[in-house]
């Protein structure tokens, strides 16, 4: 003789109340659990520096900028340290590296320009990276990339240095210093732009520098007289291979 238990109504009330019972835990586990993800800071990127085909970046990492002064440790402009190498064959005129600072959330703080010239085939050098207006506890990350290169063979000579000096007789007078980098002799033309305070054009000068060896340094004067009622306030220059 075969005898079948149905189960009571009870009971199964009992197995419903039970299930809602675990999906209400479970629901609420879910939700403690994303409103603890919601409340999780934001965090800065991984730091990184990328360079391109002709400049490979070694290695890169925040400075330690925190030096004592008279027993007080004050934080100093923050900075990225960089060990770049030219990898190619050609030899490097100019660099141009940008730089993003972030703070601790992962906000950009602040963007930086830096230039390097002159990096020959195969060498390699460290160069910093500073921030012009934050510390070093500020910063918590960065991202810099090579913005673009330019090779000797298109840049030939470049500025060492220049400043502008004005005479009693009210004159400008412009010298400084140029460099030839590439590996042939070269003629070079400065060309120099007056401005008044109000940065309106007032004059232009040039200077050719002739026969300057590979590798040397030339230095150069310029005097520039403006006409009465104007006063120089400043002035650009720019710099040319002249071709033969």
């Amino acid at each position: 003789m075969f005898l079948a238990f149905a189960p009571t109504f009870q009971s199964l009330m009992e197995v419903i109340a039970l299930l809602e019972v675990e999906t209400i835990a479970e629901a609420a586990s879910a939700n403690e659990q994303a409103v603890a993800e919601s409340k999780e800071l934001p965090k800065p990127p991984v730091p990184s520096a990328t360079g391109n085909l002709h400049i490979t970046v070694f290695k890169h990492d925040l400075i330690d900028a925190v030096v004592d002064l008279l027993d007080d440790r004050v934080n100093a402009p923050a900075g990225i340290e960089l060990a770049i190498g030219n990898v190619s064959d050609t030899s490097i005129a100019t660099a141009i590296f940008e730089a993003v600072f972030y703070d601790g959330q992962g906000n950009i703080l602040e963007t930086v320009k830096h230039r390097e010239v002159d990096l020959p085939s195969g060498t390699s050098r460290a160069i910093l990276i500073k921030s012009l207006q934050y510390e070093s506890n500020q910063v918590q990350s960065y991202a810099v990339r090579l913005l673009r290169t330019s090779t000797v063979d298109v840049e030939k000579v470049q500025f060492r240095r220049h400043a502008i000096n004005t005479t009693k007789a009210g004159d400008a007078v412009i010298q400084g210093i140029v460099k030839n980098i590439c590996n042939v002799k070269v003629d070079a033309a400065i060309i120099v732009t007056f401005y008044d305070t109000d940065k309106e054009t007032i004059g232009t000068r040039a200077v050719v520098l002739k026969d300057i060896e590979p590798g040397t340094v030339r230095q150069y004067e310029l005097k520039f007289k403006p006409q009465a009622g104007d006063l120089v306030g400043g002035y650009g220059v720019a710099i040319g291979e002249i071709a033969t």
